[in-house]
């Protein structure tokens, strides 16, 4: 959550890489740091510290990811880094029944992250960024590899067009120009409601896992692994039907399954887990939705400002995913009425944002502002520069 408020603002301003490369160091430095920490209190603080520097890694790959490739590539490289989640969190279970010793499990747990060092050198500065700054010439360069790595050509025209297009004000973006205007606030405010609802929803079934009985690291790999049709339902939605209504539906179906536990017999333990665990696998899509579907909204000047405004109110609501729990103790029904109904009713904002499916992502403020309301740019229909940049991808 720390790290949120200030992440977008470096990574719009200095750049995804910059920020992919620092999230590693930081990762690795205080991961190894956290093992050999001398008492619990310099634990805590190595501990923020670390999580800062993963949450940096996780988020500029995926920025990177989405902002490389044009719209037919976007929902796939989105979800991809989803599965490798799915599969540290089955692993972790693995790995922790096998090292009991906390020490030597979370130097162990570290170590993978050196091997980015072997690739991080390939990995190209966002083009789209590197546009949105003017640095026209450097955008062409990584824009020309792909293309020809795709045997297409790249517009004679298109770096002097791109350049123009380019104004002083969007590339000095802020939070603040979130919500200056009226059709990028609104979907600011909605981005904001599906991230608290997803984070919420997903972190207080997460939690539940331990109540299910049994052997704890059983039922931790279990509740990852479930998260695994998740994902590959999301990807699916994503690459044949779109963002809004595989949304709308995978929230209100997991809201049903959890509500459904209210209507479930105490003694029928396996029947009030399988729809724990089937919400759980479609809060998974939504979230794997909500990645891709948030990057997409926001203009690529704003776009790690705009995700993390997102993310940020997403966290206050998975601090709030414990005592939501808690409540089970003044009354078992709580919990389920709360996290279902937020559920349905995060689902059915998606109707005051436009959907996103195959269409090229908005560069500067104005695209963002005007996406929704008419044709990105051009409201005559012509092609622009960006959908040429986009086909080189």
């Amino acid at each position: 959550m720390l790290c949120s408020l200030i992440y977008g603002q470096l990574a719009d301003r200095f750049g995804r890489k910059p920020c992919l490369i620092g999230g590693v160091f930081v990762s690795i430095i205080f991961g190894f740091a956290m093992a050999f920490s001398p008492n619990y209190i310099a634990f805590l603080a190595f501990r923020i510290v670390y999580a800062m520097g993963g949450f940096a890694l996780y988020q500029s790959a995926f920025l990177i990811s989405i902002e490389l490739v044009g719209p037919k590539w976007r929902s796939f490289n989105g979800t991809l880094l989803c599965f490798y989640w799915v599969f540290g969190y089955v692993s972790c279970a693995g790995t922790a029944y096998l090292i009991r010793d906390w020490p030597t499990l979370q130097w162990v747990t570290v170590v993978p992250l050196i091997l980015c060092f072997s690739y991080i050198y390939f990995i190209p500065e966002s083009p789209r960024w590197l546009i949105s700054k003017g640095r026209i010439d450097e955008a062409m360069v990584i824009i020309e590899k792909i293309a020809k790595s795709n045997k297409k050509s790249v517009p004679d025209n298109v770096a002097e067009e791109l350049g123009h297009e380019q104004a002083d004000e969007d590339t000095k973006a802020n939070f603040w120009h979130l919500f200056r205007y009226p059709n990028l606030r609104k979907k600011t405010f909605v981005v904001i409601s599906h991230w608290a609802t997803v984070t919420l929803v997903y972190y207080g079934l997460s939690l539940n896992a331990i109540t299910l009985g049994g052997n704890d690291y059983v039922n931790f790999a279990i509740n990852g692994a479930v998260e695994l049709p998740g994902c590959i339902l999301g990807l699916l939605a994503l690459q044949y039907i779109g963002r809004r209504w595989p949304l709308a539906v995978s929230l209100c179906l997991c809201g049903i399954c959890i509500l459904g536990i209210l209507a479930v017999p105490a003694d029928v333990g396996w029947a009030r887990i399988l729809l724990a665990m089937s919400g759980k696998m479609l809060v998974s899509c939504a979230f794997a939705i909500v990645y891709v579907y948030t990057g997409e909204l926001f203009p690529t000047v704003a776009r790690a400002i705009g995700f993390n405004t997102g993310n940020f109110f997403g966290r206050f609501a998975g601090l709030a995913a414990p005592f939501l729990l808690d409540l089970g103790d003044i009354s078992e029904l709580l919990p389920p009425i709360i996290m279902g109904s937020v559920s349905i009713l995060g689902g059915l904002t998606v109707i005051f944002v436009p959907e996103t499916h195959k269409q090229n992502l908005p560069e500067t403020i104005q695209d963002a502002e005007n996406f929704g309301k008419r044709k990105m740019r051009n409201g005559k229909g012509e092609e622009d520069e960006m959908v040429k940049f986009d086909n080189t991808m």
